[in-house]
């Protein structure tokens, strides 16, 4: 095998669970092509990171919290078979799992729309970037709301166009200028703003931020990832929590 037994990151996912944070394993991403069996490929997953059995495990003991499909290639493998097979998985496991995506921004998406449309989808981390119309540097633009078109996602997820009724938007931000096309790039400020009056506006679907990447949002000055969080609380209806 050619997987790397990262025992250190497994004692940084296991911290970081203490803490309350959901860690995910991501998929995909801005070059990978998925051309696995989903049912063999599902198992494996389970198998090496989550509860499931094998001598191999790139973790250690650490169980990651589920799976977020990042497809922006393409997929010769079947994604819904995949997110099904991984869903029922998540049933005979003994804590809370999830499967999340990372769409793209113009709707539907290209790569995960069928997805989101057919299967049961906890969360979508919306890539407001590298997409040119619909980036948040469009965002309060004259020409609002057809373009930064979290408008758009808001009314499918408002007329059930999801498997997941009660899936939750986050809006994704690049958290430096060189994180993606600079082009995309705001500020926090900006960021900020934006997104509280996407909270405010969008209460039911809204499910908060998505930074890429954490690398560049705690390594920023001002700290992107502070700014997010203080936007957020601020905005919050429970009275301060995120």
């Amino acid at each position: 095998t050619e997987l790397m037994h990262c025992f250190d990151m497994g004692a940084d996912i296991k911290h970081c669970q203490s803490k309350g944070k959901i860690v995910l394993l991501s998929i995909g991403g801005a070059t990978a092509q998925l051309n696995a069996d989903a049912a063999t490929f599902s198992k494996q997953v389970w198998d090496l990171f989550m509860e499931g059995s094998s001598d191999i495990r790139p973790f250690d003991d650490a169980v990651i919290d589920g799976v977020d499909l990042d497809i922006e290639q393409g997929s010769q493998m079947n994604l819904i078979e995949f997110a099904n097979n991984m869903n029922q998985l998540y049933k005979t496991g003994s804590k809370k799992y999830y499967l999340t995506a990372a769409p793209q921004c113009p709707y539907p998406d290209a790569n995960l729309g069928t997805l989101l449309a057919q299967t049961h989808v906890d969360m979508a981390f919306i890539q407001f970037y590298n997409s040119g119309w619909c980036d948040n540097s469009k965002y309060g633009l004259p020409h609002w709301p057809q373009s930064m078109n979290y408008y758009m996602w808001e009314d499918a997820w408002r007329n059930s166009s999801f498997a997941n009724k009660d899936m939750k938007l986050y809006v994704g931000a690049t958290a430096g200028q060189n994180a993606g096309n600079p082009s995309s790039y705001v500020s926090p400020s900006f960021f900020a703003n934006e997104l509280q009056e996407l909270q405010t506006n969008y209460t039911d679907s809204f499910g908060g931020a998505m930074l890429w990447d954490m690398s560049w949002a705690y390594g920023s000055t001002p700290n992107y990832a502070a700014s997010t969080k203080q936007a957020l609380m601020a905005g919050s209806r429970c009275g301060g929590y995120a």
